[in-house]
Formats: structure tokens, C-alpha cells, sequence
């Protein structure tokens, strides 16, 4: 199972982290990716001895990290060290998210890491876990300077808002919480209903409308589409927290992301085999087949030959492609 996709920074490999801890790198050909053949995959690389959730890539003075998050533990990885076939990579970086302290001196079970996001201002990485909690680390120090708590259960998703010194986190609980990284106080919260609390509010989504399964912002931050377990997703304009509409799907979404180069257009999928395309207005646009019976990973990229491209991953054991959103072009066996 395929639980996380990305392309890297250059475009020119498309990189999923597996269910057992593997990472698969592929080459992607230059010029139209819909004539062309399949992306070669480049290597096979063990990450972790449990599963990936999550890779991002990040940007730092002395090259480019991929991050991956798993059940243990955060790592960092050069990424022209996974790129080098001739050697085995180890990890430029490795965190553990803090646990609970216990009677006798004892500690309380490591939590996993469901997603995570990097602030390229502030050179801080934030993750989202699942004992409820978001955390800051200092990409400088390799040290937690923040610790964001306020959900009931644990964490799916989390994105930033990096310009309005927020991130965005979405949980079990059933609901989506903004918070200032500033003071890692919440600001706001966002329920299932299309409604906005307070940010003292202490709130749970009804029962009918289930968890916060993922949730995305767009390039100009003030737009965030979040899906919940009943089968919905809503759009909300984050200035105001008000939601502008609901976006109906067969089952419960797992995944989202914001086209590149868009203001108004997401790709969608969940728990069922397709892929979604709709307006923030909450049309549908198109809704394409995925080899997948359930969605647990997207990615969009802009090429300029081919326009946007998004990739798919879940419990197929492969990446669907996606040239032209109407229909997959190919999937990439693992």
C-alpha cells in the first residue's frame, strides 16, 4: 500500500513511500509524458523498518532533504544520496516526537507521524501526530521549540499558512483547528457543518459527520478544502472561516491537494477508486478511474509540456498517472 507521493523539487523524479517502509524513485522523462513510456523507476530504498505516511521535500543551505515520517520516527535524507545507486544512504536526520512522561521515570508509547509540513521562511518543520498533537522542530537544531495541543484524538493532516504565521491541523476528533506558531495557540476552529468556532471553543463534529480524514491550502492561503468520514469535503475561505460550499463523494475522503497554478481548481480521493477534479464552488468537474480501491496518497506537478500532471498512490501497490485528469494515463507498478 502506498501511503505518501511526491515529485521532487526539479521535476524530474516522482518519489512513494510504502506501507513497509520502503521509498520508489522513478525517473521522469522530459517532453510529453502522455506519448511517452512510463517513467523508469531509479532505486528501491529502505527508509524505515515501519510505514512512510509521509515525504516532502525541503530545501536547506547545504541541498535538498527528503523528510519522511513513519510509526517511530522522522528522518531526513539527502536527496543526492538516494539518487546515488553506488551507495546505501543513511539519514542526515532523525526525530522522535516527544511522549508522555510516566510514573518511575517511564515513558509513554512513541506516536506516529500522519503528515507533515515545512515553513521555508522560518526554516521549521511541523508535524502532525497521533497522540493529538502537532509539533514545531527547528530544522537548524533538530530540536521540538512547540507544541500545539488542543484535539481530542489524533492527527491526519496538517498543512501552513506560512505567510499568516498559522498551520492548519485536522484530527480524528472531527475537527480542523487553526493555530498562531507564534504563541502555538489554537485561533479557530472549523466543524464538519460548515460552521466556525471560537478559539477557546473546545468543539466536536456530530457523530453523523465522522473524522477530518486530510485537508489542503492553496498557493494564496486563503482557501482550505478539508474532507470528514461521512463523505464530504467543505471549502471554506480562511479570512472570514466561512464555508462556501460542500462537495459530495462516494466515500470518505483520504487525500486532497490544490492544482498548481490554479485559484480555483482540487484534485480529490479516498476510499473508493476515483479521482476527483472540482471548482472551489464545489462543481465537479471531472472524475477519473484509479487502480486503487482506496486513495491514501496525491501529488500535482505543473510540466510545461504537458500542463498538470498528478499522481495517485493506495492499495493497488502502484502510482497512477494522470496527465490529463479525465482519465489515468498509466500506473507505475511497484
Amino acid at each position: 500500500t502506498i501511503f505518501a507521493t511526491a515529485f521532487s523539487p526539479d521535476g524530474r523524479h516522482l518519489v512513494c513511500g510504502t506501507s513497509s517502509g520502503e521509498l520508489h524513485v522513478w525517473a521522469v522523462t522530459s517532453g510529453t509524458m502522455e506519448t511517452m513510456p512510463a517513467p523508469d523507476q531509479h532505486r528501491i530504498v529502505q527508509l524505515h523498518r515501519c510505514a512512510v505516511y509521509s515525504l516532502i521535500f525541503v530545501s536547506t543551505k547545504s541541498g535538498t532533504l527528503l523528510v519522511s515520517g513513519s510509526d517511530e520516527d522522522i528522518r531526513g535524507w539527502r536527496w543526492d544520496d538516494l539518487l546515488d545507486v553506488s551507495s546505501a544512504p543513511v539519514p542526515a536526520m532523525e526525530l522522535q516526537n516527544p511522549r508522555k512522561s510516566l510514573r518511575r521515570r517511564g515513558l509513554g508509547p512513541l506516536s506516529e507521524t500522519s503528515a507533515l509540513v515545512h515553513d521555508p521562511l522560518t526554516n521549521v518543520l511541523y508535524s502532525a501526530a497521533g497522540d493529538g498533537n502537532a509539533y514545531a522542530w527547528d530544522l537548524s537544531t533538530h530540536q521540538c521549540v512547540s507544541t500545539f495541543s488542543g484535539h481530542s484524538d489524533q492527527l491526519h493532516c496538517i498543512a501552513a499558512r506560512t505567510h499568516r504565521r498559522q498551520i492548519v491541523t485536522g484530527s480524528e476528533d472531527g475537527t480542523v483547528r487553526l493555530w498562531d506558531v507564534r504563541t502555538a495557540g489554537c485561533t479557530g476552529t472549523l466543524l464538519a457543518d460548515g460552521t466556525s468556532g471560537a478559539k477557546s471553543e473546545s468543539a466536536a463534529a456530530p457523530s453523523a459527520y465522522g473524522w477530518c480524514g486530510c485537508l489542503a491550502v492553496d498557493a494564496s492561503e486563503n482557501w482550505l478544502v478539508a474532507g470528514w468520514g461521512a463523505g464530504f469535503l467543505c471549502t471554506f475561505e480562511l479570512n472570514t472561516l466561512a464555508c462556501v460550499a460542500c462537495l459530495p463523494t462516494a466515500a470518505a475522503p483520504q487525500a486532497a491537494c490544490f492544482l498548481p497554478g490554479s485559484t480555483s481548481e482540487l484534485v480529490t480521493a479516498g476510499a473508493e477508486p476515483n479521482l476527483y477534479k472540482w471548482s472551489l464552488t464545489g462543481e465537479l468537474m471531472t472524475r477519473a478511474l484509479c487502480s486503487s480501491q482506496s486513495v491514501y496518497a496525491l501529488a500535482a506537478r505543473h510540466f510545461d509540456a504537458d500542463g498538470v500532471v498528478v499522481a495517485a498512490g493506495g492499495t493497488a501497490g502502484g502510482v497512477d498517472v494522470f496527465v490529463d485528469i479525465s482519465h489515468r494515463s498509466y500506473t507505475l507498478a511497484l
